[in-house]
């Protein structure tokens, strides 16, 4: 293998699919992270026809875990994944639709069974999409927007009613995302109406409706769009790769919104929109050790037909961010491969980090991160 650069991933860029479902897409969208890593191997929550499935990483190859197939009938297909332990949870979307279902390891079988019928939700309005966390009380909280408005659900004995976390209402295209942080539980979102990006905490000691005022990230110059993707450390720092909507050749598309262990935030531009290339749909992910950040996102290779676009990918300090070349294609199919997702939890050392994207056709191919052990796996 080369030495890898500054900024670099590695070298190697992956053309040919891992699986494939039959529905368009099946790794959107923005917020959501779709893998996890639990008992030694992968594990990935995707759409197919009807409903839900579950696919395991072999060394064969990607599996459907078919024996799941009958609880995740008719449930929607677009998943953010929570796992931790034993226990995997799931929001799952569709517009006008939403569902929470939950999953149990049983080491007896080393299977994963489902824990119960899904909790299913009428969202009020029309939803693109919703994120799930566990704050450090154990409680699970979901995000999701309607109606240009953003909402939260938090588990108990049952799930509460929905409180609505914004204050004004946000365009329809607005998107949120829920994370947690120490000792605390927190939604970011887009607001195009009122071109800002907005903060709001909630302790976990407080009861689910008390939040925090709202926090301005950055407002003004076009800096809101409906793309957010969040990589948190440990120590409550939060990387938060979103899309602007600047839309002006030579100016950088998308924007780092960096919140310090402390709290400060500080915003920063990147991934210059050109007359050949246009940058979309980022994510952050980081090392487990917090030493290495890494972004990636969709670059549209503007004017080829058919429509062509690769997944890139770059890695930095994020105690020194560095955004200047060193973008590697990390995805290239050959198609229109877009929507890369990953995981919540952070890439440990010495073991390979995978992501995933996927076309048009229902095809998913895999790029792989290394977190700073050697070999990409």
């Amino acid at each position: 293998m080369a030495a890898v650069q500054a900024g670099q991933v590695w070298a190697e860029a992956l053309t040919q699919p891992v699986l494939r479902v039959d529905v368009p897409a099946p790794t959107k969208d923005k917020p959501q992270s779709k893998l996890w890593f639990a008992h030694g191997t992968w594990w990935a929550w995707l759409p197919v026809r009807g409903g839900s499935s579950v696919w395991r990483r072999t060394e064969a190859g990607w599996r459907r875990q078919e024996e799941l197939d009958a609880a995740l009938r008719g449930l929607p297909g677009q998943a953010d994944v929570w796992a931790g332990g034993d226990s995997v949870r799931a929001v799952l979307v569709e517009p006008s639709r939403l569902a929470v279902a939950t999953l149990r390891w049983d080491a007896r079988t080393a299977r994963y069974r489902a824990a119960g019928a899904a909790a299913e939700f009428d969202p009020g309005g029309e939803t693109e999409t919703a994120t799930i966390a566990r704050d450090g009380a154990g409680r699970d909280w979901f995000a999701y927007n309607s109606g240009g408005r953003m909402w939260v659900r938090a588990s108990g004995r049952s799930w509460t009613a929905p409180i609505e976390v914004s204050r004004v209402a946000a365009s329809g295209d607005d998107i949120c995302a829920v994370v947690a942080l120490p000792g605390e539980i927190a939604v970011i979102w887009s607001d195009q109406e009122h071109d800002a990006v907005y903060f709001r905490r909630h302790s976990d000691r407080a009861r689910p409706e008390e939040w925090a005022e709202i926090e301005v990230i950055e407002e003004g110059n076009k800096t809101a769009d409906d793309h957010i993707h969040i990589a948190a450390r440990g120590d409550g720092a939060l990387f938060v790769a979103t899309k602007n909507s600047v839309d002006r050749v030579g100016a950088p598309q998308q924007v780092l919104r960096v919140r310090s262990a402390k709290g400060r935030w500080t915003n920063h531009g990147y991934a210059l929109l050109t007359e050949s290339e246009q940058p979309t749909r980022p994510i952050a992910q980081l090392t487990e050790d917090g030493a290495r950040l890494f972004l990636l996102h969709t670059i549209g290779l503007k004017g080829q037909r058919p429509a062509r676009s690769v997944i890139v990918c770059r890695s930095t300090s994020p105690a020194e961010l560095s955004f200047e070349g060193g973008w590697q294609r990390l995805i290239d199919g050959g198609a229109a491969v877009n929507n890369v997702t990953g995981s919540k939890a952070r890439l440990p050392r010495g073991r390979p980090w995978i992501v995933r994207a996927s076309d048009a056709e229902g095809r998913v191919y895999e790029g792989r991160l290394d977190g700073g052990g050697g070999g990409v796996g």
